[in-house]
């Protein structure tokens, strides 16, 4: 207890106090882009010597973070309270993410999936509606389907789900579709057809509807 009260209140934290706990100096560069370097006072590993000196299962704070979700998730096996949150994490498909990687390297489909994970952890509420824009971005064909059941599973519970997307997998398990186009950019934004997927299918006029319409005559 001695230890944890002089990290809060000498150290801020525990964090570097030469880089902030960011693990690099930012050096700015006269009509150039900032060049970041590795801080020499932690060697990037981002907080102070007493920090790094507590362990768990001899891993360090800074051990953990550089861990995957998916190996964090092993790591944690005995603490049912830590792997239930990483396991929302695991839920939208970023096993492979870094527990301590910075939001910033993060693309826009993974920072969307780190936010939608962060509200599967609360109760359903029934006035809920998630907007998400192109969620699967990035993502390999086996994590899509782990999407789709944590989309399956919000709406369960009885919140709503808009998704913008144009991913097939997604539109075909829609409750309801609007197709926008006929083109994209200024050749699009127009509402070629609505409805339930096998409404959308039997749309003439829409691209998506042709792509259903094969997709769903192979469920026949």
């Amino acid at each position: 207890s001695q230890l944890s009260s002089g990290i809060n209140a000498e150290y801020g934290g525990g964090r570097c106090q030469k880089c902030f706990g960011d693990g690099q100096i930012k050096v700015e560069m006269h009509f150039l882009p900032d060049v970041f370097i590795e801080c020499d006072e932690c060697q990037g590993k981002r907080y102070n010597s007493e920090t790094l000196e507590v362990k768990f299962k001899n891993k360090s704070i800074y051990d953990v973070l550089k861990m995957s979700v998916k190996e964090a998730f092993d790591f944690f096996s005995s603490n049912k309270k830590i792997r239930n949150k990483i396991q929302s994490i695991l839920d939208v498909g970023l096993g492979y993410v870094e527990l301590g990687q910075s939001s910033t390297t993060l693309s826009g489909g993974e920072a969307q999936r780190v936010k939608l994970a962060t509200f599967l952890q609360k109760k359903p509420t029934g006035r809920t509606v998630y907007v998400l824009d192109e969620p699967t971005t990035g993502l390999h064909q086996h994590d899509v389907s782990h999407l789709i059941k944590v989309l399956d599973r919000i709406v369960d519970g009885g919140d709503t789900v808009v998704v913008i997307e144009h991913n097939i997998d997604i539109v075909k398990i829609s409750d309801y579709i609007i197709d926008l186009g006929p083109g994209g950019g200024s050749e699009g934004g127009n509402v070629v057809a609505c409805g339930t997927p096998e409404q959308v299918a039997e749309s003439k006029d829409s691209f998506t509807g042709l792509f259903l319409k094969k997709i769903l005559d192979k469920r026949i």
